[in-house]
């Protein structure tokens, strides 16, 4: 690694033994009681961190498996840590300080795997501090968050920040099993025993959720013990089959788990199974007196069809703080990432783990958008998640539209705009670009006080002296539009080229979404020089034969001449 650039005026602040160097430029904690970073008992900001900009290590797996190569999304960047949370919370003064010091350390992207919901904007730290880092021309990155599949359960809604939910990848730790009755099923574990003897063993259903304590009078010796999700986590489930002379597990996921699956180290052979795997061995339960089933560990298998798929734990739309926002903005990787972690979890060499969340879908965002400043060093920020919003795909790699951990195609509150697509971002042919300020008639358009967006802006602002637009005005990359009855409204979007001079780009299709007239004006732009703009209108009336649904969706896409540039807006239309 290179050194710090001369722009870099950050500090390494660790207490203990561990050091600064070309790579971990800067280190500090807020309040600096927090300790040395990372912390002995909280690894996140390790794992997020090699997420987003590790370098190339190999060999890196966990309990031997997912064994390869381990980079992060940006492996040449530098990296800054600012520690803000401790073993319970993560202190609303922390936060800001930390910002207000990555700004003036010179960083060019905070990542933050972190959020809490808020019923403002103006009383949220982080979209507070947030605006400021874009001030400064800072792309900002934040996690979703994980109360999914709850519908309006996100965190960090504000636009000027990238809203990141989570998907599945292709790889799969594979342990199936095997029924009686010669069905396989496709479950994951982390624990992969050499030499198993995947005979057929009985198999119990003890109607109990496996917690301490709840198999003691129940005769599970020798068999495999079916364990349904809830209380408390897998592993500690295993425990409890173990602890009582059970040879193994079968651990279910709920309904609200789905297809989304977890390969734990377990304590004992075992294997998750989805719901509607799960379901199947509750049917083969019940149909004999004599049930029996085997494990039978594959290891790591890649390539799977129904990826990416949003995990069931991603938060979902709309936005309750500002519906006319799309959010989430993006998914990206986010289940059963392996990545940095300070120390062995398994006695090994290698100091790695695999964990799931919103909080390892954002620093994957944190890279890409790093890798798009680096193509692009005079981009906005708002330019940059234009890039990665209208370049996303929605397809997984079977060829069917992104499902949900439900197996039913998702929706734009799912997944946003869909899929992170890195090779597309880096060149997008048009961006709608935001500058900071054009975000004050929005706020004002939202109904806030002129002290309260005081609070986000860091300046005055008489909301009675702007004109104050609609939420669906600001110029996203998406739309987000109510309709009532008989309803008629027209918008304005400005794109700017970033691709090539003298081009031209024509809206040849535009999906309307069902009940919905969408007319867009004009339908070609002529480019002649890079960085010019132009700016078209799109008018939404609604139908009189909507019937089926309250919410419909559709896009728009301007393609080049060449059709090697097609940037797409997605469209949802709520009907109120």
């Amino acid at each position: 690694m290179p050194p710090p650039p001369a722009k870099w005026r950050g500090k390494c602040e660790f207490n203990g033994k561990r050091t600064c160097n070309n790579k971990l430029i800067g280190a500090r904690s807020f309040p600096a009681s927090l300790g040395d970073l990372p912390s002995e008992d909280e690894y996140h900001g390790s794992h997020t961190a090699g997420t987003a900009a590790g370098s190339s290590v190999r060999g890196a797996n966990v309990l031997g498996q997912a064994n390869g190569t381990a980079m992060g999304i940006a492996p040449k960047a530098h990296l800054a840590m600012y520690k803000v949370c401790g073993t319970s919370d993560c202190p609303e003064s922390g936060v800001l300080a930390a910002i207000d010091a990555a700004i003036e350390d010179g960083v060019d992207v905070l990542s933050m795997s972190l959020g809490v919901r808020t019923d403002n904007f103006y009383n949220d730290v982080i979209a507070v501090g947030a605006f400021r880092a874009i001030q400064n021309g800072i792309f900002v990155s934040c996690s979703a968050g994980n109360a999914g599949p709850s519908k309006s359960s996100l965190n960090n809604e504000a636009p000027w920040i990238l809203t990141v939910g989570a998907s599945t990848i292709d790889r799969e730790i594979r342990a199936n099993v095997v029924l009686g009755n010669n069905v396989e099923l496709h479950g994951e574990s982390l624990y992969q025993p050499e030499g198993f003897d995947s005979r057929q063993l009985p198999i119990i259903d003890p109607a109990v959720f496996c917690v301490a304590g709840s198999l003691k009078n129940i005769d599970v010796k020798g068999k495999i013990v079916v364990c349904q999700a809830g209380r408390v986590d897998p592993t500690a489930k295993g425990r409890e089959v173990k602890d009582n002379g059970g040879a193994g597990m079968i651990f279910m996921n709920d309904l609200a788990g789905g297809d989304t699956i977890f390969p734990n180290a377990h304590v004992l052979p075992a294997s998750q199974l989805s719901y509607r795997d799960g379901l199947i061995v509750m049917s083969y339960l019940n149909s004999t007196q004599s049930p029996t089933a085997s494990i039978s560990f594959q290891g790591t298998l890649i390539g799977k069809k129904s990826a990416p798929q949003v995990a069931s734990f991603s938060s979902r739309g709309p936005s309750l703080n500002s519906p006319g926002i799309l959010k989430p903005d993006i998914i990206g990787p986010g289940v059963n990432i392996l990545a940095a972690w300070p120390v062995s979890v398994d006695n090994a060499t290698n100091s790695f783990n695999m964990i799931s969340g919103t909080s390892m879908s954002c620093p994957h965002l944190s890279g890409v958008a790093t890798l798009v400043k680096s193509a692009h060093p005079n981009w906005s920020p708002a330019a940059i998640k234009s890039a990665i919003l209208t370049t996303a795909y929605k397809y997984d790699r079977g060829d069917r539209s992104i499902s949900t951990e439900q197996n039913v195609s998702a929706s734009m509150f799912d997944m946003g705009s869909g899929h992170v697509n890195l090779s597309m971002a880096l060149s997008p042919g048009l961006v709608y670009d935001i500058q900071p300020d054009d975000y004050i008639p929005y706020l004002c358009g939202l109904g806030y006080g002129d002290t309260e967006i005081r609070l986000i802006v860091q300046r005055k602002v008489n909301c009675s002296n702007v004109s104050s637009i609609p939420e669906a005005q600001l110029n996203y990359p998406t739309f987000s539009i109510s309709l009532g009855s008989d309803d008629q409204k027209t918008f304005t979007r400005t794109v700017t080229n970033v691709g090539l001079p003298n081009s031209t780009y024509t809206c040849k299709e535009v999906l309307s979404p069902e009940g919905v007239d969408v007319k867009v004006m004009p339908y070609k732009i002529e480019f002649k020089d890079l960085n010019e703009k132009a700016s078209y209108s799109v008018t939404f009336t609604k139908l009189g034969n909507v019937t089926r649904t309250k919410v419909s969706e559709g896009h728009l896409i301007w393609s080049s001449a060449d059709e090697k540039s097609k940037v797409v807006s997605a469209i949802v239309v709520d009907f109120v």
